[in-house]
């Protein structure tokens, strides 16, 4: 099974590559730049032992891939699909991992409501036939990259592609995943984030993250 993740190559896209690469998992970083994609490919295969990694360009690494996350800016999500919509595969599915903030347009870490009420939301918008899901949302990238760490993922969408993402999941090591209703509530999960900022403030620390208890 074949995942992409365009903006790979930094922040979360690259801590996802981290833990999808230490489980096993076939990966392709899709970037604009596809030498950036490839270096990064490259590091990660000295890192990460048996990595199965590869970079592309965000239009390339899509094709054939089942899963699709989308890790990049709020603010280059419209580029982005509009780029890459047309090469996705009839099975494929989008994950969007997207959090609007005001600081991805110069502003403050405060969330930025999308007028689709929000990102996940605004990416099923644009990519129309292919199902979106969204999942990591409030999920801290140096968390993430932290392999000892266990963490809980909550999974937004229709049922049949959460369930084939949760099963997918169920693969990567110390990811628990818990579905969290429909896309609409990525309403709720992208706001978590700024929740989660204040948190790391608050505490100076960086990873804060949300558990879900008595599930």
């Amino acid at each position: 099974m074949k995942l992409s993740i365009l903006g790979g190559t930094a922040g979360l896209g690259r801590s996802l590559a981290i833990r999808f690469c230490a489980s096993g998992l076939e990966v392709v970083i899709g970037s604009r730049v596809k030498e950036r994609a490839e270096s990064v490919a490259h590091e990660l295969r000295s890192s990460v032992p048996c990595s199965k990694v590869s970079g592309a360009t965000n239009q390339d690494a899509v094709i054939g891939a089942k899963f699709v996350f989308f890790a990049v800016p709020y603010s280059g999500l419209y580029e982005v699909a509009k780029a890459v919509r047309h090469n996705l595969a009839e099975h494929s599915i989008a994950v969007s991992t997207v959090v609007p903030l005001e600081s991805d347009v110069g502003g403050s870490a405060r969330y930025l409501e999308p007028s689709a009420g929000s990102a996940a939301e605004a990416l099923q918008q644009l990519l129309k036939r292919v199902p979106v899901v969204s999942a990591f949302n409030c999920v801290p990238a140096a968390a993430l990259a932290d392999l000892n760490r266990e963490l809980d993922v909550i999974v937004c969408g229709e049922r049949q592609p959460s369930d084939e993402l949760i099963g997918m999941l169920s693969r990567v090591r110390g990811i628990r995943s818990i579905y969290g209703g429909p896309l609409l509530n990525s309403r709720v999960t992208e706001r978590l984030t700024q929740l989660l900022i204040e948190i790391n403030r608050a505490y100076s620390v960086k990873s804060a993250s949300i558990r879900i208890e008595g599930v």
